[in-house]
């Protein structure tokens, strides 16, 4: 039997699907991941940090929280990716042929935003580069052809999926300005088809959905990202430049971020043109945004995965520029090998700590705060520990409180719903997020609290909370184990009223 480039691709997603199964019910959640099961738990149309599509993806997959573990709640992110990178190989197909679109894919397993971040745990960016490839897919299937009536449907269709994606985070926007730009600027024709404004209707029912939340609610998103991402400022932030660009180099793989710059070189010096109505249709969907991240970059702190999306959309143009590269596949495969097989080593370093040093820090409270990889480890074990303390000391009806909304989306998942208890945020809104409103939805606070924070983002009660409460006393000290050897302290306070 002869294999074909298509069916090469689905042998390797296939794999790429089980790697992503695996890495998905092995790992505990990390801080993100379970505050987006917040969104699940708890719907609305907007939320404080992002709009709610992620979590409607993790309520469609987990049967509206009926299978509430990790694994069926990350198949929101695995299962959707499987699906992109069979777009981004139809997309490769389109602009050359499927030896393209076969390659597009074994980058897409490369990059580890794509194939891990949004690819693997449950985050925003998981429907985002889900709709926002779809909408893609059929933008370039139309707006590069001049306008006519066998066009429109791709072109509605192009639009519905981008109101997914404004849906799913903010970033969506700048597919729209692709849109706007390229119309403008290189296929003017479309200026007269009335299904253009009209598919601008379905971007602007998600917006103003959003908007809607927010006036409902002061307009607290806007406030909290315009914190985040002010335009103009003389206050120069070196450090964060300097992480976002490292971090984009990173998440994006060096080799597609390096490749992209030499496509990029190539084509001013004229040396890369294949097809240019469409290549400057991938180039205004994806460089505003990347450079826009690194401009902000400059006044504030950003993160480095904001621009992914914009990188997954340049798969197939960086596969066209090297596929007829020397044995290129075969390199690719065993870049594609080699990750995999360290994906797997890495999951085996956070669950068993292999090739990791001891922390020889003798004090509790301090054990474990350097150690980023216990973000997703020690929960599960914290659970069953806890669960038989609140047996012994007649816990269980006691409300749980927290100062941030880390850890206190952990305790919520791991412990508070395993036992049938409330976690409410005790703290300001821009610390507490998402709990500002859950707490509204639990019932009034009584003269008794539980408190409980770990090494990783230990704060004593009584400097948080001594005003409100004036009997603190500690209950016990849980030590998480890993391989025999105590790696931090889970610490649970009981509060009263005098």
């Amino acid at each position: 039997m002869e294999w074909s480039y298509k069916n090469m691709t689905i042998v390797l997603i296939v794999l790429g699907t089980l790697l992503r199964l695996f890495l998905g019910g092995v790992l505990e959640f990390g801080n993100d991941e379970v505050y987006y099961w917040l969104y699940a738990k708890y719907p609305d149309l907007s939320h404080f940090d992002h709009p709610p599509m992620v979590g409607f993806f993790i309520q469609f997959f987990t049967g509206n929280l009926y299978f509430d573990s990790e694994f069926f709640i990350r198949l929101a992110a695995i299962i959707p990716t499987s699906i992109n990178m069979y777009v981004i190989f139809l997309i490769g197909s389109y602009i050359k042929n499927e030896k393209v679109g076969f390659i597009a894919v074994l980058l897409y397993h490369l990059h580890i935003y794509g194939f891990i971040i949004a690819g693997t745990f449950i985050l925003p960016d998981s429907p985002l580069v889900f709709f926002w490839l779809l909408s893609f897919y059929f933008f370039i299937q139309a707006l590069p052809q001049v306008s006519s009536k066998e066009l429109n449907n791709k072109l509605l269709l192009a639009f519905f999926f981008a109101a997914c994606a404004i849906y799913s985070k903010y970033q969506a926007v700048f597919l729209l300005l692709g849109v706007a730009l390229y119309v403008v600027f290189f296929s003017r024709s479309w200026l007269k088809n009335i299904w253009l404004y009209v598919g601008f209707i379905f971007p602007l029912v998600a917006i103003g959905l959003i908007f809607y939340w927010n006036y409902e609610n002061d307009f607290i998103s806007y406030k909290f990202h315009n914190k985040r991402v002010s335009l103009f400022s003389l206050d120069f932030n070196v450090n964060s430049f300097i992480r976002e660009v490292l971090g984009q180099f990173i998440y994006n793989n060096p080799y597609i971020v390096v490749t992209f710059i030499l496509v990029l070189i190539a084509f001013f010096k004229k040396k890369f043109t294949f097809n240019k109505s469409t290549q400057y249709f991938f180039y205004l969907c994806s460089i505003p945004l990347i450079l826009t991240t690194i401009y902000l970059s400059l006044y504030r702190n950003t993160l480095p995965h904001w621009s992914g999306v914009a990188y997954v959309t340049l798969l197939p143009i960086i596969a066209l520029f090297i596929v007829d590269k020397k044995n290129i596949i075969k390199r690719l495969l065993v870049g594609v090998t080699v990750l995999s097989i360290l994906l797997i080593v890495v999951s085996q370093v956070i669950n068993r700590g292999i090739m990791l040093s001891v922390d020889t820090t003798l004090e509790k409270e301090k054990l474990g705060k350097n150690d980023v990889l216990l973000d997703m480890y020690g929960w599960e074990q914290a659970s069953k520990k806890l669960l038989m303390i609140f047996k012994e000391y007649d816990l269980n009806q006691i409300p749980i409180v927290s100062n941030n909304w880390y850890p206190a989306a952990h305790i919520d998942y791991y412990i508070a719903r395993p036992n049938g208890m409330k976690v409410y945020g005790l703290g300001t809104l821009d610390k507490i997020h998402k709990y500002y409103w859950i707490n509204k939805e639990n019932s009034k606070l009584g003269n008794e609290v539980l408190y409980i924070t770990d090494g990783r983002n230990f704060k004593d009660p009584r400097d948080l909370y001594a005003d409100e409460y004036q009997n603190i006393s500690i209950i016990k000290a849980v030590p998480i184990e890993r391989k025999g050897i105590i790696v931090k302290y889970i610490f649970l306070y009981k509060m009263s009223k005098a």
